[in-house]
């Protein structure tokens, strides 16, 4: 029987380790901020109802003022890269896209965040 309380989490290592956990919904993305290392994470949506959670942090980056915005641009990876999780994100961006992902991931089920 399935519980509904817990959700799957895949990580995606630097190393090429793939690591299937059930977490609780209700830990889950504390759970997650332990688990890769990272204090603040970002998502890139995979647009099947998954996300991928990545560390926020994996980039020394600067900041580009323009009129009305403000970018920041990664400058130098701080993590290792993770040929797994930049294939995935290659995958869903245009072509000729270069940026990588650094560092340890994992993809979730957006619902199990509600």
């Amino acid at each position: 029987m399935k519980n509904n309380n817990l959700a799957v989490v895949e990580i995606l290592r630097t190393d090429g380790r793939r690591e299937e956990h059930h977490v609780g919904r209700h830990i889950i993305l504390d759970w997650i901020h332990r688990m890769i290392g990272a204090a603040l994470t970002d998502t890139v949506n995979l647009h099947d109802g998954r996300v991928m959670i990545v560390n926020d942090r994996g980039y020394e980056t600067k900041e580009v003022h323009g009129p009305g915005f403000l970018r920041l641009e990664p400058i130098k990876a701080l993590l290792p890269v993770n040929e797994q999780a930049t294939a995935i994100y290659h995958s869903l961006c245009q072509s000729g896209t270069t940026h990588q992902i650094v560092g340890d991931v994992a993809i979730a089920w957006d619902k199990d965040f509600e």
